[in-house]
């Protein structure tokens, strides 16, 4: 077994979480760019229009939304339709990060490295939103 990359970030959200990556090249809405029962991206994100979410290391540039963003975050979870964790670019919408909160969803942000670019979908992924670590590739 080889050892995993190691990516730094800025933990935002506590809480581990491990998945495989789902990578936006595009600022995520998940006020209309989701859809909160079956984890769909129904929005014009073409990296990742038709997908599911749910189970997956969301890897977003940052967060698009509105003050209510938190909700359709948190249904998504009551749906299991959620993302294990969130690894965004820039430092995601307060909503987003409140909807994480109340849904044990890890968040890291402003990683070291140029996450959008650099991981690709479907790579296992864990994340420690304590630590602000990503850890890329198998153990």
């Amino acid at each position: 077994m080889s050892t995993p990359r190691i990516i730094r970030a800025r933990g935002l959200v506590g809480g581990q979480a491990r998945g495989p990556a789902l990578v936006a090249r595009e600022p995520v809405s998940f006020l209309g760019d989701v859809d909160i029962r079956s984890g769909e991206i129904v929005g014009d994100l073409p990296s990742v229009k038709g997908r599911r979410m749910g189970g997956c290391v969301l890897v977003f540039p940052g967060s698009m939304g509105s003050a209510g963003a938190w909700r359709f975050l948190y249904q998504q979870f009551v749906h299991g339709t959620h993302p294990v964790a969130l690894i965004a670019v820039q430092l995601p919408d307060p909503s987003i990060v409140q909807g994480a909160i109340m849904a044990g969803i890890p968040v890291v942000c402003e990683p070291d490295e140029d996450v959008v670019n650099l991981i690709d979908d479907g790579e296992p992924l864990a994340v420690d939103g304590e630590a602000g670590t990503i850890a890329v590739g198998r153990e």
